[in-house]
């Protein structure tokens, strides 16, 4: 059985000069086991016992200033519910990947070494290990990143066991390769940690074609 509570709190971070907009879509698929989705689909597809599962989840999305509306890549804008300052401890907490040269400031990173000491999961996708990195978070543990970045990391960071995977799980600590790595990981994720929901969890994934590969890149 999962030791996740229910409801569940799940936070999204993201930095005001641009977070990956791609990069939090891990986070809708999570939202695929919330029981209103899950009873949509099973009534779609002629699997009725399944309508009564399912997750509910309270989303928080959260930048450092809390100000209302976060800029993302594409033209997105992502509606602020949460500041450094305000949100709540958290379960699950994902961050999606800002610019390469982004530096967490040390509010920040308290607030990331303060989020990581109570939630169940703490993920990272692309360039979202940059803040878990300068927080601290990865030190000593074995983590994944961007292909093209990982030998400069091996070099600036070698207190990390870095590691070319698509995505990369060290205890509570879940980090991806790029972009599209993100959703691979999230399908190891709601398979690994919601056993009592594999039967919710393979439905919704089916109904949505997403396409997995396993976390061994083939060359």
């Amino acid at each position: 059985m999962s030791s996740y509570p229910n409801p569940l709190k799940v936070g999204v971070f993201l930095v005001e000069s641009g977070t990956q907009f791609l990069d939090v879509v891990p986070i809708d698929m999570l939202g695929m086991l919330h029981p209103g989705y899950v009873r949509v689909v099973a009534g779609s597809v002629g699997q009725p016992s399944l309508a009564g599962k399912g997750l509910d989840i309270e989303h928080y999305f959260i930048n450092e200033t809390g100000e209302s509306l976060n800029q993302m890549t594409g033209g997105f804008k992502i509606e602020i519910t949460h500041s450094i300052t305000t949100c709540p401890p958290l379960d699950i907490l994902l961050i999606g990947g800002p610019p390469p040269d982004y530096r967490p400031s040390p509010a920040t990173q308290q607030f990331l070494q303060k989020q990581y000491q109570h939630v169940q999961a703490f993920l990272t996708v692309c360039t979202g290990c940059i803040p878990a990195l300068f927080s601290g978070i990865l030190d000593g543990k074995t983590a994944t990143a961007p292909r093209g970045m990982i030998p400069m990391l091996k070099k600036e960071a070698p207190h990390v066991k870095w590691v070319e995977k698509r995505w990369a799980r060290d205890g509570k600590v879940w980090t991806s390769g790029a972009i599209a790595n993100g959703q691979e990981m999230m399908v190891a994720f709601m398979r690994e940690e919601f056993p009592e929901l594999r039967e919710a969890t393979e439905m919704v994934l089916k109904f949505s074609d997403v396409a997995v590969r396993g976390a061994e890149y083939e060359s």
